[in-house]
């Protein structure tokens, strides 16, 4: 029984038992990048990537990856894609279950939001996240990542007072943020108050960048394929 569910999410996938993971591997990262070894840059560009690697620290995915390095690469993936899942999901409850008047429920979806864009700007400017080019599961996070995103600021939408109109249901917060997001903007639903127009701009700059990851991606695809 046991052989047959893990049969079912490893698939043919061969996976080493002891690759590097949790801090240890965190701060060999950080390492790598303060030594220069994989990275030439200097500036601006290396205090940024510094600070990625290093705020990464900051968030759950790492602990989580510390707390089970013992169970073998399968299952620390497993228990990863499990949080993204999680993280995921977590505004999707806020808005059915109209918890965002709670404001530390509010604060935890906005921190998970802050790691996963630390998340995408290393995907972007970390070369070592691309050196085994792109896959097909990194494209699935990628989207899990988007709708969380997109969840999130409808959270933060209905929670707020930044649009013309009030915001009473959470298919309006969420009709907003897509809309926001894929930079259509019909104007029925537009903010008014200056924090509404910074968070739009924001949620419109972090799309540009999952669509920079999923050019990477079908670009990469492409290449490989020639």
């Amino acid at each position: 029984m046991a052989k047959g569910i893990k049969g079912i999410f490893k698939g043919n996938q061969d996976f080493e038992e002891n690759s590097p993971s949790g801090y240890q591997h965190q701060f060999y990262k950080i390492s790598e990048v303060w030594r220069g070894d994989k990275y030439d840059d200097f500036g601006i560009l290396r205090i940024f990537r510094l600070t990625l690697v290093t705020t990464l620290l900051l968030f759950p995915g790492v602990l989580i990856d510390e707390i089970f390095k013992s169970w073998g690469t399968l299952s620390r993936k497993l228990i990863v894609e499990f949080y993204v899942l999680i993280k995921t999901i977590f505004p999707a409850l806020i808005l059915a279950f109209r918890w965002y008047d709670y404001t530390y429920i509010y604060l935890i979806a906005v921190y998970f939001l802050i790691e996963t864009y630390i998340y995408l700007f290393s995907k972007i400017f970390l070369k070592y996240q691309h050196l085994r080019g792109p896959n097909i599961r990194t494209l699935l996070m990628l989207i899990l990542n988007f709708f969380e995103s997109g969840l999130t600021f409808a959270v933060i939408y209905i929670a707020g007072d930044f649009l013309n109109i009030p915001i009473k249901s959470s298919i309006d917060a969420i009709y907003f943020s897509f809309i926001t997001s894929s930079t259509v903007g019909y104007g029925d639903i537009h903010p008014i108050s200056d924090v509404g127009k910074m968070l739009s701009i924001l949620q419109i700059f972090s799309s540009i960048s999952f669509l920079v990851l999923f050019f990477n991606f079908f670009s990469g695809k492409s290449s490989a394929t020639e």
